[in-house]
């Protein structure tokens, strides 16, 4: 598609990058400018110790604009290739004032076209420029402001990493013990011992139900009262086996204290 849109003999190709570790810090733009007399250049910079894909996908898009706009290259047309769609989509939405400017200078003296390439699909100028980005990336970094957009995708991050963190390891080795074996349903209720193992007749509770861990924890009427006194407040199964360590210390201590061989 590109060489039957835009021929290499009759276009400026510009491919840009950018990346961040873990996709909020130590970011990296890298440009890859290749001009229809098979001349090319290239840029790899840092764009910051907090900087987001985002950020670095456009700054890459900035230096290439600087680097084309420098050119004493006579083709009049140029189209910059960039797999970030989150970059094109705030130009075509004016909220990229710099970059726009940017942009609109070289526009003075060539046909500009932005083209959304995909990643990772063996686009020669497209990987070329992710390494240069990621080359970037592992030079010294720099601090600067952080823009909201930015402040915004860490907080947003590091959410994201405390509601995958587990705090299982934190428990005492018999409340891990108890955990686990309500999280994996390989306990001694008699649901499983019943079912899976064979060892006892029926899989239900005295109460006539399945005795699952979903039932002792959310519902069996024989362990109501102390249920009550450890949740004073309706909570979710989830939050019992999967929540921070106050909540997984209180449903081990809720098991150890109903009685139940778990």
């Amino acid at each position: 598609m590109i060489a039957d849109h835009y021929p290499e003999e009759a276009w400026i190709h510009a491919y840009t990058d950018g990346s961040a570790t873990d996709a909020v810090r130590d970011g990296g733009a890298g440009v890859l400018v290749r001009y229809p007399e098979g001349e090319a250049q290239t840029a790899s910079i840092p764009t910051g110790l907090h900087c987001t894909n985002y950020s670095a996908e456009v700054q890459a898009l900035r230096t290439a604009a600087t680097i084309v706009d420098g050119s004493d290259h006579e083709c009049p047309q140029v189209v910059f290739l960039t797999d970030a769609m989150s970059a094109l989509q705030a130009l075509s939405a004016n909220k990229e004032t710099e970059l726009n400017n940017a942009l609109q200078q070289v526009a003075q003296n060539r046909r500009v076209v932005l083209q959304w390439v995909p990643a990772h699909c063996d686009i020669a100028g497209n990987e070329a420029a992710d390494k240069l980005a990621k080359e970037g990336a592992s030079k010294e970094q720099f601090t600067s402001q952080l823009q909201y957009k930015e402040k915004k995708t860490i907080i947003k991050n590091k959410r994201k990493t405390r509601a995958e963190k587990d705090d299982y390891h934190l428990l005492q080795r018999e409340e891990q013990v108890v955990l686990l074996r309500l999280r994996t349903g390989h306990n001694r209720l008699n649901h499983h011992m019943a079912t899976k193992l064979k060892l006892v007749p029926s899989p239900l509770c005295p109460c006539g139900k399945n005795q699952t861990a979903e039932h002792i924890l959310q519902a069996c009427p024989y362990h109501s009262a102390l249920r009550d006194t450890t949740w004073p407040e309706e909570t979710a199964l989830q939050k019992k086996l999967y929540g921070p360590r106050e909540d997984l210390e209180r449903t081990a201590r809720f098991a150890l204290q109903s009685g139940l061989t778990i």
